[in-house]
């Protein structure tokens, strides 16, 4: 099997190209009702196809993570990748 550089390239390349705004994802559970479990943020890959990421709550088990926290980093992140986006398309729309 012959392997070529592009492809190997392409292992390693995760460039972004869309990214969705993140989204609160929801849970029902017949104990408790709806719980907010975090919230979610599609981003499509180059290479790699559409990843879902999800920016977990555990405000109850553990108090870790807050919702407004679990929001603030998931739009960190939206934030970084739209930046990788806009880069990207700047250097390959000249």
């Amino acid at each position: 099997m012959m392997l070529s550089f592009q492809r190997i390239k392409n292992l390693f390349d995760w460039t972004p190209v869309a990214v969705k705004k993140p989204c609160p994802k929801f849970a029902e559970y017949k104990d408790v009702g709806v719980v907010l479990l975090g919230y979610e943020v599609e981003v499509q890959y180059l290479h790699h196809g559409t990843q879902h990421l999800l920016f977990a709550v555990d405000e109850e088990k553990l108090g870790l993570s807050k919702p407004a926290d679990a929001l603030k980093h998931a739009t960190n992140f939206y934030n970084a990748k739209m930046r990788q986006i806009t880069r990207y398309n700047e250097q390959h729309n000249r």
